[in-house]
This record gives structure tokens, sequence and C-alpha cells, in this order.
């Protein structure tokens, strides 16, 4: 008959005979829990005194834990893995185990393409992501991208204040590309940013080696912007 541990699941083959038609208590030897083995189903519960063996004998008076047996042979032998037997059913468990796998290589998988497809927005966010982008042999085709001679300045418009801001988008890639916005940050004295706005080329699309010249004005620009920063904007 089949024991199995309802502690550790450990599964062992036992002689039937040895349990008994009257049960007895049994031990795991692998996580030493104890418990009382019901006999099997095919055994008598109980056998006349005089039709009795020695060894009926022995095994209704015995209360030993089984694993405490001294003779080697009545110790549970432990099944092999593997071992598919009907009575101890564990399907359900190895299916776990493979949706369990399936869903981290589901995981992985798009942590991967989402690294590749959206790699301009997080080396623009985090530009040292770009060492290793470069290290995987992955293209940026942003970075081949680059906004050059920016200059600014400050200008009346219709009798208002303006702040104009100027440069260079060039294209170092051997192919078409679309130019992304350009984004202008103001900051005050302190650094910190107080004022923002984008601008699109009216012709987006560079060819290979194009250089395009952009302009862009802010009127009444904020009396306390001290500095600007000009960068492709984010997502584009």
């Amino acid at each position: 008959m089949i024991l199995t541990c309802s502690s550790c699941a450990t599964r062992f083959l036992v002689d039937a005979a040895a349990i008994g038609p009257a049960g007895r208590h049994v031990r795991c030897a692998r996580c030493q829990h104890g418990w009382f083995q019901e006999p099997a189903v095919d055994l008598p519960r109980s056998v006349p005194p005089e039709a009795g063996t020695d060894t009926d004998k022995a095994s209704r008076q015995d209360t030993r834990p089984f694993a405490d047996m001294v003779t080697p042979a009545a110790r549970p032998t432990p099944l092999r893995r593997g071992a598919n037997l009907p009575a101890i059913p564990r399907k359900s468990s190895r299916m776990v185990e493979i949706l369990s796998w399936g869903a981290l290589a589901v995981f992985v998988i798009s942590l991967l393409g989402g690294g590749y497809v959206f790699r301009n927005q997080i080396t623009h966010t985090w530009p040292q992501a770009a060492k290793l982008y470069v290290a995987l042999g992955l293209d940026l085709p942003l970075h081949k991208l680059r906004l050059t001679d920016v200059s600014f300045a400050q200008s009346m418009q219709e009798g208002r204040p303006a702040l104009t801001v100027k440069g260079m988008i060039s294209n170092d890639s051997g192919a078409e590309m679309t130019a992304p916005r350009v984004l202008v940050k103001l900051r005050n004295a302190a650094g910190r940013d107080i004022f923002q706005w984008t601008y699109q080329l009216p012709e987006p699309i560079l060819a290979p080696g194009a250089r395009v010249q952009f302009e862009t004005s802010l009127a009444d620009p904020p009396g306390e912007a001290r500095n600007l920063e000009v960068t492709f904007a984010p997502g584009t």
C-alpha cells in the first residue's frame, strides 16, 4: 500500500501486512511527522484470536512508530521521483509549476520588449541607460538626431517683450527620420523650472544627413527667468 506524509507529502511504498488489520502509528522517515495509519481497505479489521498468527499478534500489540521498527525490511521505502500512482495525484501541483514558469517567461519577454520599443524615452529620461543599449548592440535612432548651434535672444514683437530661441536639428543617421518636438525650459536663478513650451518643425521628416533650422518664440516670458535648456521632448 502507499502511505503519504500529511506534512511533507513524501510517499512511501509499504507492505500492507506490516500495517496490520488494526492500523498502527507510523512516522515519516524524512520529516519525522507521525500519524495513525488506518489499515488497507482489503485487509480484515479484526482477526479471531485463535486464527491469528504470531505476526498478527505482534502487529496488534506493537504500538511503536513504524519508522522506529528495528527490522530494516519493515521500514517504508520512498517511491522513486516521478512515479505516477493513481492513489497520489500530483498533476495539479505540476500544472501550477508550469503556469508559474509560463507567467515568468511572459513577464521577462514583455519587460525586454518594452525596453526595446521605448528605448528612446528611457535614454532621454535616464541618459546613463544609453551605454547599456550600446553595449548590447542596439541602435538608438533618437541619439542620431542632434540639436546644434542653439542660441536665444530677447526682442520686442508688436510692442511686447519676446524670447526667441534658434538652433539646428541634424540627422546623422543614414536613414530618413522624423524630428521630435523641441522642448524649451526656462529656469530661475535657483535653477528651478518655471516655464516650458514645445515646438514642432513644419516639415519634421529629415533626409539622411539633413540639417534643418528651427526658430520658436515666447511672448511675455517670465521676468524671473535667468537661463534656459533646449532638448528633444520625451515620448516623441
